[in-house]
């Protein structure tokens, strides 16, 4: 996973765990806790860079709409 800071290499890896394991993608709120981060707003601004980088899709307003990419 090159270009991708560890934190972000932490956040997908949960994000693909989570929907192996539950068949959907998790919330924010869920993935949050999942990396032991407190700020959603924390959260949002890795997910964005994960997004810019071309490594997830999400939709906006939506929850349960993060899905990584197949890369």
């Amino acid at each position: 996973m090159q270009g991708l800071t560890e934190r972000q290499q932490q956040i997908l890896y949960a994000i693909t765990s989570y929907i192996n394991e539950k068949g959907y993608p998790p919330t924010v709120r869920e993935l949050a806790d999942m990396v032991g981060i407190k700020s959603s707003s924390t959260l949002h601004g890795h997910l964005k860079r994960l997004e810019k980088k071309g490594y997830i899709t999400k939709e906006k307003g939506k929850p349960r709409t993060i899905v990584p990419t197949a890369v």
